[in-house]
């Protein structure tokens, strides 16, 4: 499906939309990008977008628009291998850039038996993916070594981050984040990186969205832990 500029927030942006420039809708949202080329995508309601140009906004194929399509989710593990009680840790990650480049931000939302935490963090100018890749980083950082053997589910809704920690691809950017994070994974032999569905209502996956949105627009973090 091609991509149509509207205007969102006051700033130009591109939304999915069908042959006759009418932006698609599924389940009350319509899929939008910051910039052509760009790889994220975000969603939010159709009443949120004006006409660009006076009607005037401008239409790209999938082609023309450029960046890659989302990863399907079926090649992806949803599903841990271990089942969560009441010990697990669940952790959920997303990262967030307005503009690929641009200001971005991470946000990591974890749970743990007795209390929860919310990092929202801006990490300055970075692109979409070394935003989630940062984000997964911190969450991994933020485990205590008395959880080495603890049973850990870390979401994240990047298909791409999945596939270059764990599915074998071959990253040709952002190695040395990569590494490092592969590297971090062997101390925590009970942890699971898990794909999760983007803005499909899941616990978790929405708080990290929020804080990591949050993050771009204050430009600034900010840490709360809070009884569960």
């Amino acid at each position: 499906m091609p991509w149509k500029a509207f205007e969102y927030r006051g700033e130009s942006v591109w939304v999915r939309v069908l042959e006759t420039g009418k932006p698609i809708v599924r389940r009350g949202l319509v899929e939008f990008r910051y910039k052509q080329g760009a790889i994220k995508s975000y969603r939010t309601q159709r009443e949120n977008f004006e006409e660009a140009g006076e009607g005037t906004g401008e239409i790209l194929s999938d082609e023309a628009f450029g960046g890659q399509a989302t990863t399907p989710s079926t090649k992806l593990r949803e599903q841990p291998a271990v089942a969560a009680d009441e010990q697990t840790i669940v952790i959920h990650t997303d990262g967030a850039c307005s503009g690929n480049p641009g200001p971005a931000g991470i946000g990591v939302h974890i749970v743990r038996p007795d209390k929860i935490s919310e990092i929202s963090e801006y990490i300055g100018e970075a692109t979409n993916n070394v935003a989630e890749l940062r984000a997964i980083l911190r969450a991994i950082e933020e485990l205590h070594e008395d959880e080495r053997e603890r049973t850990i589910h870390l979401y994240t809704d990047s298909g791409w981050s999945l596939g270059v920690l764990i599915g074998g691809w071959k990253a040709k950017k952002n190695v040395p984040l990569i590494d490092k994070i592969k590297a971090r994974l062997p101390e925590f032999p009970k942890l699971e990186l898990l794909k999760v569905r983007g803005h499909a209502g899941q616990d978790g996956n929405e708080e990290a969205d929020a804080l990591a949105t949050k993050a771009v627009r204050i430009e600034d973090s900010t840490v709360r832990e809070r009884p569960r």
